[in-house]
């Protein structure tokens, strides 16, 4: 839990860290203000303003300007988009927090701009992007050096722009055209629509945090900026490998433009940190950062003979293929390193985290075995804890070869009452199942589906249509009493949608976003093969691909089954 700030204090905040000479020297602010005009409302709605403190000349201002034309999306009747700049003074913040707090109006460029019900986040400090990225920077301006504080009024309720936070494509669409005009990547940072977003840079100094190459000592170098007056500070620099506090080293500088901060020589990132005693402020930091300590380089010498053999080409003559070959010479540039103890930590750390994805079945492996279908059940069995413990708001299974015994067999098992549960398949016939030895047998269950299946489907003349009937049977034989279930099936069939062939099983989120498993085959072959079930990076590209397919099949024809 967050414990805020009220509007008083936010401005407090501000003014304190844009007073001369504190973390820079800022005159004036940048507002770039991202709105949305709905309907017959003509008043302007927030969706994503940021304003950036800057050094100016006292007289510098500029009148508002609206940055290219108004963006409108197909998906949003009625909604247009702008996006609107402005320089002014500081003054004009501290005018502008003083009229939110007494008459609830935002109007720091001059007209008014309607917000959601904010509440002041305490100020963040965001450094710049590193070995690993911070997300705030898609979206701060120019965050290359020391790093900016981040104070934020934010809109948790987000009620007014919910059309668009409830519409992944939409918002993509939406922060591809604002990319055009300006430099922020709004759905990189989709948790702060509807904020208010103050940017103010540490300009202060300049630092640049280093590691000796033989020492492993960390190094600080420093710049003040012309107008400031130097003071003491105190860099801090930090090792961390396999979660553990691996060098630590802290130290006053005084007068000094860099200094050597000893630490031991090991594996790790390192995080360094300059803080302002006096003022009780950090004026620089960095993110996780790795350095490069030694280089590989591979040199390749061809060799004189290529790999020759002959091909059938498209029309059936012969073809000679060439392969020039090489042989690789690896040197390695940098000092001798022994780096044998950090070796056996980092097969120990595979390990775990090999263990940890398999139980977390984020990434399982299947090998077929002699003997009964075994592992079709441990695959299941899989499939299930995966639904019970991510489906609480849906889960949408992905598969061309989908049938009605596969969704009983999976998506009926969701312990999750009135879930949305969502099934797809290509209707096309199912393969046989692979036997992992000559006397293995399919289940007398699956061997009699397939059967019905497959003699529906010589009976009718359109085999779309048995294929559904078949399924529906499949269902009525299930005796079930439906309770709690939120279920349905579509097919692919006709000229609607296009064909698939990959197989997944997504879930939606409570707060936007979804997670998403690759099968590597169909569910009905699951464990007879081998194949691997492993998360995707991006659930959420794979749940709009499929709701995009979803939303196209919602003809009669398509429906197979639902309950209810």
């Amino acid at each position: 839990m967050t414990v805020g700030l009220n509007i008083a204090q936010a401005k407090a905040e501000f003014a304190r860290l844009t007073a001369s000479g504190v973390v820079g020297f800022h005159t004036h602010v940048e507002a770039t203000e991202i709105f949305v005009v709905r309907g017959g409302d003509p008043t302007p709605f927030n969706v994503f303003s940021i304003f950036v403190a800057e050094e100016h000349g006292e007289t510098t201002a500029s009148k508002a300007e609206y940055l290219g034309k108004r963006i409108r999306l197909g998906s949003l009747k009625g909604w247009t988009f702008g996006i609107k700049r402005s320089l002014f003074p500081l003054a004009g913040v501290i005018q502008s927090f003083d009229a939110l707090e007494n008459a609830g109006e935002w109007k720091p460029s001059g007209s008014l701009l309607h917000v959601g019900p904010v509440v002041a986040a305490p100020p963040q400090f965001v450094p710049a992007d590193a070995t690993t990225p911070a997300a705030w920077n898609h979206v701060l301006k120019n965050n290359f050096w020391a790093g900016s504080y981040i104070l934020e009024l934010a809109d948790p309720e987000k009620t007014t722009l919910q059309s668009l936070i409830d519409s992944p494509v939409t918002l993509q669409e939406l922060s591809a055209a604002i990319a055009e005009r300006v430099p922020i990547s709004i759905a990189s940072l989709s948790d702060r629509l509807g904020n208010l977003i103050f940017q103010i840079p540490a300009s202060i100094i300049v630092t640049r945090f280093g590691r000796d190459r033989v020492s492993g000592d960390a190094t600080v170098n420093l710049a003040w900026h012309p107008k400031a007056i130097p003071r003491a500070l105190r860099a801090t620099c930090g090792m961390e490998f396999d979660n553990v506090v691996v060098g630590y080293a802290s130290a006053e500088i005084r007068g000094g433009t860099s200094m050597v901060l000893p630490m031991a020589d090991g594996p790790g990132m390192l995080r360094g940190t300059i803080w302002d005693d006096l003022n009780g402020l950090v004026l620089a930091a960095t993110g996780k950062t790795a350095f490069i300590r030694r280089i590989g380089l591979t040199m390749h010498a061809i060799d004189p003979e290529p790999r020759v053999f002959i091909l059938k080409d498209t029309s059936g003559n012969n073809q000679s293929i060439r392969v020039a070959l090489s042989r690789g010479s690896p040197t390695t540039i940098g000092p001798v390193i022994d780096d044998r103890m950090e070796d056996w930590t980092r097969r120990r750390i595979y390990r775990d985290e090999a263990a940890r994805l398999a139980a977390e079945k984020i990434f399982v492996q299947y090998r077929p075995r002699v003997g009964p279908f075994d592992q079709h059940e441990r695959a299941l069995e899989d499939v299930r804890t995966l639904i019970n413990r991510y489906g609480e708001y849906g889960a949408w299974l992905w598969d061309p070869y989908l049938n009605a015994d596969d969704v009983l067999r999976t998506l009926f098992y969701c312990v999750h009452a009135s879930a949305p549960l969502r099934a797809l398949t290509a209707a096309q016939a199912i393969p046989p199942p692979r036997r992992v030895t000559a006397g293995a047998k399919v289940s007398a269950r699956l061997a009699a589906c397939i059967k019905t299946t497959l003699a529906s489907l010589s009976k009718s003349r359109t085999p779309q249509y048995s294929f559904a009937d078949a399924q529906r049977d499949v269902f009525r034989a299930a005796n079930s009493n439906l309770r709690g279930l939120n279920l349905e099936f579509r097919m692919k069939v006709g000229p609607a949608g296009w064909a698939f062939h990959d197989r997944f099983l997504i879930f939606p989120q409570r707060n936007g976003g979804a997670l998403a498993w690759s099968l590597g085959t169909s569910v009905n072959s699951m464990g007879r093969q081998h194949h691997i079930l492993q998360r995707v990076d991006d659930g959420q590209l794979i749940a709009d691909a499929f709701d995009e397919l979803w939303n196209v099949l919602d003809q009669p024809e398509h429906l197979i089954w639902k309950a209810p």
